[in-house]
């Protein structure tokens, strides 16, 4: 199990200046510049989201709320909490915080390489071992396979072992490769 602590991660603004970014995790893709990568991004203004040709995002909410609105989709607020929010990377996508700063996780894909999920757990989860590899970002202090992650810390367990977690509320991306 490979762990990424909170205190390692490295801060880099956005092109546009509307937040700063820390990558948590990432793993090599095919042919594009990643097969899946992790990050936290604190979202200070209203403003344009990258664009990531062939890429597939899924975005979930730890502080603030945030209007989202994708090209061809129905505009959505996303909240603390709530389901993952999937959207093409491709699209033009602009978010506005709702009354203060949002501070987001983004799951980003190259689906030719991977199918993901990303999932909200309120305290702890347990899964049984099989072809995935889960990325579990701890929101709280808590127990993962026996080791001690504290808030923000993330953890990868490989494919063939399963999740144990219990403490805190966490996220958790399923990485399966195709």
């Amino acid at each position: 199990m490979d762990i990424f602590p909170a205190a390692a991660r490295p801060e880099s603004p956005w092109k546009n200046g509307g937040g700063i970014t820390r990558p948590v995790a990432s793993a090599p893709g095919g042919r594009r510049e990643f097969g899946w990568r992790l990050s936290l991004a604190d979202v200070e203004q209203a403003g344009p989201f990258s664009v990531f040709p062939g890429i597939s995002r899924l975005m979930g909410i730890l502080e603030g709320r945030l209007r989202l609105e994708v090209a061809g989709l129905e505009i959505v607020e996303l909240t603390p909490g709530g389901p993952a929010f999937a959207f093409p990377g491709d699209a033009p996508t602009h978010g506005a915080p709702l009354a203060g700063k949002v501070r987001d996780i983004n799951l980003m894909f190259d689906p030719d390489c991977y199918e993901a999920a990303l999932d909200h757990a309120p305290a702890g989860l347990e899964r049984p071992a099989g072809k995935a590899a889960h990325l579990v970002l701890a929101l709280a202090p808590l127990r993962l396979n026996g080791t001690a992650l504290g808030a923000l810390d993330a953890a990868l367990v490989p494919a063939g072992e399963a999740v144990n977690a219990y403490g805190g509320a966490l996220w958790i991306a399923t990485l399966t490769r195709i």
